[in-house]
């Protein structure tokens, strides 16, 4: 009988299309996920992936049967679970620190699915600035975090949640709303409504060196820690709102958001975890943030 950590191997590959990633994903090393395919795909007697430059391609055999194996290891998930909540010593806590509209976005959803699946598990999420999750999640102060990417800390794995590009909010009826460009040399022209420095001081004063770079130092009217305040702000007229585009869900009628050119800074942002700490309710988390990535190029 083939075990559940090869078929993890087969839907780690399969999802991710690449074995550095699924590698990391399943916390194991490349070469040791290779031959956990190999060892599949021997057992099996059918290929299971088409090797390309890119990464690698799932053959017909695969696709017709993910869907079975994705199925068999909710199903041992689900045992496994069955089994813990009968016994109070297996209580596991996973605590997540993220930006609050992380926890505003996806906490319902991941609780109730916890719940379902694991029902002797606890999550809990703590409100905690993208330039600190690093390092609490190495420290073992939170089990999993979103950080401000690139992620340098070596022992820990992240993976890509959000990934954006930065927008400026202006109201339907000023100039830079009929523009099809905006550059960050038209950001010092009005008052800005920009994320506190609280919340990420370096990028905070990157962004500020970006736009006076651009032209001039910008007049910043607000420094919100809510981004909902930002888009009322910038309705309202007190100035342009510029955020980050995952950041922003449907914009209220009077508002446009138009992308800035030169900023020449991103604010992707991972899911971070530590290489030697694993659990399947972690697993479980994960996986749902990972199938949630937004992508806005």
């Amino acid at each position: 009988m083939v075990e559940l950590r090869l078929w993890r191997a087969l839907v780690a590959v399969a999802e991710e299309l690449n074995f550095r990633r699924a590698a990391d994903r399943l916390n194991i090393s490349q070469p040791a996920l290779t031959k956990q395919i190999q060892e599949l795909e021997a057992r099996l007697g059918v290929a299971l992936f088409h090797r390309e430059a890119r990464g690698v391609a799932p053959t017909d055999a695969t696709r017709n049967y993910l869907p079975a194996v994705r199925t068999l290891l909710e199903e041992a998930q689900a045992l496994e679970a069955k089994f813990n909540s009968g016994d109070p010593s297996t209580k596991i806590n996973v605590r997540i620190g993220a930006l609050e509209f992380i926890a505003k976005r996806h906490l319902p959803v991941l609780m109730q699915s916890v719940r379902e699946t694991f029902p002797s598990a606890r999550i809990s999420m703590i409100a905690m600035n993208t330039f600190e999750t690093a390092a609490a999640t190495a420290d073992g102060k939170i089990d999993l975090g979103v950080a401000r990417s690139p992620v340098t800390e070596p022992s820990l794995i992240a993976r890509p949640f959000q990934r954006g590009q930065w927008v400026v909010l202006v109201r339907a009826d000023h100039k830079l709303a009929a523009k099809a460009k905006v550059t960050v040399a038209d950001l010092a022209d009005d008052p800005l409504i920009i994320f506190s420095r609280r919340l990420n001081p370096g990028l905070y004063d990157d962004l500020i060196g970006a736009i006076t770079r651009g032209g001039r130092a910008p007049e910043v009217a607000y420094q919100a820690q809510d981004p909902t305040i930002g888009v009322e702000l910038a309705l309202s007229g007190v100035g342009h709102f510029l955020s980050v585009s995952y950041i922003l869900d449907d914009l209220p009628e009077g508002l446009i958001a138009r992308k800035v050119e030169g900023v020449g800074l991103d604010a992707h942002l991972d899911l971070v975890w530590r290489r030697d700490h694993m659990s399947p309710v972690l697993r479980h988390l994960i996986d749902l943030l990972s199938s949630s990535v937004a992508t806005d190029n």
